[in-house]
């Protein structure tokens, strides 16, 4: 699927008056939500879309639901609406690339004659798009007619009073810029556009509402505002989180500025040209309100300081601003409890088989790593019941659509994106060679202290995403574990691998383990999810040995048993190779204070990541005197989900978690 084409041109067929008196308010409406970790709002979004009231001769084709890179119960949540109602369609992404790429897959599925775009954490009044398509009903395609946003009247916290007067003069402001023929800004939390045509949107763009509204500008289209369309919206609680939000804003502008020509209409721009008409709506909106100049002040110190960071994040390196992090409600429903979400989450069976229960395990932790899965490499992963040829699977997989799908000679999970797929084999190809580079090269010195080296995570499937580590499974010699680390980290990080680059990935040090922890660990049953992540891993030193290995781990026989064949043939060499008298000493004397800045510095980044918005990609650090692992709460969840209870009742901190531990450079 590729992106949309982004060029425009003027066409002198089109006529230039935006207005068509004899149109009948006529449509066939179809709705668009975007969402990333939204399974606070997802459903109550999509229940404002569904009970509005449309006028007469208008229906829905289809609500479109396109849930990108989510990693919480949002999925979930929207498929619960889903199953209720047949109109609502949940698409998938595996992997985050921005609302304008999302919004892109709306308008591929979508049919009819316009488009209702809802922000995922926004919820649509009663009547507001019977309104949109009210004012939109002369309107002559393309064009798009905007809602008007306004702030929970419930608040109780944060800097509400100043956020509902900046909502309050955004309304007076489009009031102004409908007199002046629309100006060139559209709010995109609840937003109609038309199709056949619709306005182009890049992958890419951060303001996917200004952009539009200039591009209709740019063509003297339609750019409409329905005032008494109203949509709730979610505003920050924090000063911070405020400013972290209009500095992406006025960076999205510039971004839109830059790729049109024209700037999108903003209020700081209207006062520099009408000072006194500017003036006039400042002391309109502030009318009645209680300490509202305060309130004020508070807004223009905080727009100076967004456009000084906007400005900033301007410089190389530029900051991304595509994949923001979410911000902190002011107020929000209670999520739901795990396990109900998880139940929510199963196929539409009473009793699901063990191939079913096998197949979507492969599938999901498929979609995790934003791949699909060859049906040849299926068939080696599956239960003794199962299809046994590639033409009888391709048959149980079409007697089980709510199990999976077959693209070509792959099957993914139902109504999961997947893109790029050559794009990514060649970046698997070029991770894996720089993984040969990095052993021979910094780790070349103390490679005779190492028993095995593994890649794991999405680089061994083969088709990683842009950004994602190189993860290392590692087994080290008995009594060599924190010498490795110390060498491996100082050589790392004086190299010129420290920052990484398109072909050359950071690497992660996910799991390292001394050869006498090594069998304890692959010994104990952890799991399905386990054992095809370990049978999965590329080994790049010491094949025999992890051959060996994995043949002691005889309990990934039942659970796996045409790849555990494949994988455990002899000959196999586990004899132990204890490290050296000297080494081991040295070994001794760096495990606590090595042990010690590992845990401050997974604390740290752990921080980090929650105040980004991402706490599932937070991990464990787990240090011992003969293993070092960072295991992340998502594999966890995986694992919980697909494999039940821990068979001996510990957490799975295993060799093989997702992505998300502390790379070697940091």
């Amino acid at each position: 699927m590729s992106p949309v084409e982004c060029e425009v041109s003027p066409s002198p067929e089109v006529p230039r008056d935006p207005v068509r008196e004899d149109r009948p308010v006529r449509y066939r409406l179809a709705g668009g939500i975007v969402a990333h970790n939204e399974e606070r709002s997802i459903e109550r979004a999509l229940r404002s879309l569904l009970t509005q009231a449309l006028p007469e001769g208008t229906e829905w084709t289809g609500l479109w639901v396109v849930a990108s890179g989510c990693t919480d119960g949002t999925v979930a949540e929207a498929r619960r609406v889903a199953a209720e109602d047949p109109r609502v369609v949940v698409l998938v992404e595996p992997e985050r690339r921005g609302k304008a790429h999302a919004l892109a897959e709306v308008f591929r599925h979508a049919e009819g004659d316009g488009v209702v775009l809802l922000n995922a954490d926004a919820e649509a009044e009663p009547n507001a798009v019977a309104e949109l398509l009210r004012v939109g009903a002369r309107a002559t395609a393309p064009f798009a007619v905007m809602a008007r946003p306004v702030v929970p009247p419930d608040l109780a916290e944060g800097p509400r009073r100043a956020l509902r007067l900046m909502w309050e003069l955004h309304h007076r402001f489009h009031q102004r810029l409908q007199a002046d023929g629309g100006g060139a800004h559209l709010s995109d939390e609840l937003l109609l556009v038309s199709r056949d045509p619709s306005p182009p949107l890049p992958d890419g763009i951060i303001n996917d509402g200004s952009y539009i509204a200039v591009w209709l500008a740019l063509h003297s289209f339609p750019r409409l505002y329905a005032e008494r369309a109203r949509v709730r919206i979610v505003v920050p609680y924090r000063w911070r989180d405020h400013l972290h939000q209009r500095r992406r804003i006025r960076f999205g502008n510039s971004q839109v500025q830059r790729t049109l020509g024209l700037a999108p209409s903003t209020f700081v721009r209207f006062a520099v040209r009408h000072p006194r008409l500017a003036a006039r709506l400042i002391r309109e909106t502030m009318e009645g309100q209680p300490q509202g100049y305060r309130a004020f002040a508070g807004l223009v110190l905080a727009e100076i300081a967004s456009n000084a960071l906007a400005l900033w994040d301007r410089l190389p390196p530029e900051r991304d601003h595509v994949r923001w992090r979410r911000i902190a409600p002011a107020s929000a429903a209670p999520p739901s409890p795990p396990a109900a979400r998880a139940s929510r989450a199963r196929p539409p069976t009473a009793n699901p088989t063990s191939v079913e229960q096998r197949v979507s395990a492969l599938l999901r932790v498929a979609a995790e790593f934003g791949t699909r899965l060859p049906l040849t490499e299926m068939l080696r992963l599956l239960p003794p019941d199962a299809p046994t040829s590639v033409d009888e699977l391709r048959r149980w997989i079409a007697d089980h659509p709510w199990v999976a799908r077959v693209d070509g000679e792959r099957a993914a999970a139902p109504e999961t994106i997947v893109r790029e797929l050559d794009e990514r084999r060649a970046r698997g190809v070029a991770y894996r060679r720089a993984a040969q580079e990095l052993l021979e090269g910094p780790l070349g010195p103390i490679r005779p202290w190492l028993r095995a080296v593994a890649i794991t995570g999405s680089v061994a499937y083969g088709e990683p995403a842009p950004g994602d580590d190189l993860d290392l499974f590692i087994v080290c010699r008995a009594g060599a574990l924190y010498w490795f680390l110390a060498y491996a980290y100082l050589a790392i990080r004086l190299s010129r691998w420290h920052r990484g680059s398109p072909g050359r990935p950071i690497p992660c040090l996910n799991y390292v383990v001394d050869e006498r922890r090594a069998d304890r660990d692959f010994g104990r049953d952890r799991g399905f999810l386990f054992a095809r992540e370990a049978l999965s891993a590329c080994v790049l030193q010491g094949a025999s040995y992890y051959q060996g290995l994995l043949s002691r781990a005889t309990w990934m026989r039942a659970r796996v048993p045409g790849l555990y064949a494949e994988r455990t043939r002899p000959p196999w060499d586990l004899a132990a190779r204890p490290a050296p008298l000297g080494v081991r000493l040295v070994n001794a004397a760096l495990y606590l204070p090595l042990a010690a800045y590992l845990q401050v510095a997974g604390l740290v980044r752990n921080h980090r990541l929650r105040r980004q918005g991402e706490p599932e990609e937070a991990f464990r650090t787990v240090t011992s005197r003969d293993r070092v692992a960072f295991v992340s709460y998502r594999f966890e969840r995986l694992r919980a989900v697909y494999d039940g209870p821990d068979p001996a009742g510990v957490p799975a901190s295993g060799p093989f978690p997702r992505p998300g531990g502390l790379t070697a450079a940091r």
